[in-house]
């Protein structure tokens, strides 16, 4: 497993092709933060093509416009992002899930489910 540690999350990369990003709380995140992010995420893969579980539980924080939108348009990024699944638990961080779902067009599948497991298995069967 490969571990990175950044100002606004945690990012691993496990055998089963999982990058698992666990945002930290209070902590917005804007577009030189989500470069920095995608930078690293795709140092780990590789350039192996990789399932996302984004873990938003337990936090309550921002990603602004311009962050949200490079990172729905990244050509590397999505090409390797085999699906995606967000991980919630307060209402929120629902709601600003909900709305990157609807508004941002995703080149790829996306789904937000309340319990982790839940998410990962949705996420395998993609």
């Amino acid at each position: 497993m490969i571990k990175r540690e950044l100002y606004s999350a945690s990012i691993t990369f496990d055998s089963n092709q999982i990058l698992l990003v666990t945002f930290k709380d209070k902590v917005d995140v804007d577009l030189v933060e989500m470069i920095k992010l995608v930078d690293v995420s795709l140092e780990i893969v590789n350039n192996t093509p990789f399932y996302l579980i984004v873990d938003a539980r337990n936090i309550l924080g921002n990603i602004n416009h311009e962050a949200r939108d490079y990172i729905t348009k990244h050509e590397a990024y999505s090409k390797l992002n085999i699906a995606q699944a967000i991980i919630v638990n307060n209402m929120p961080i629902k709601i600003l899930a909900n709305f990157y779902i609807k508004f941002y067009a995703q080149p790829n599948p996306v789904r937000m489910f309340s319990d982790f497991e839940e998410g990962r298995e949705w996420l395998m069967s993609q």
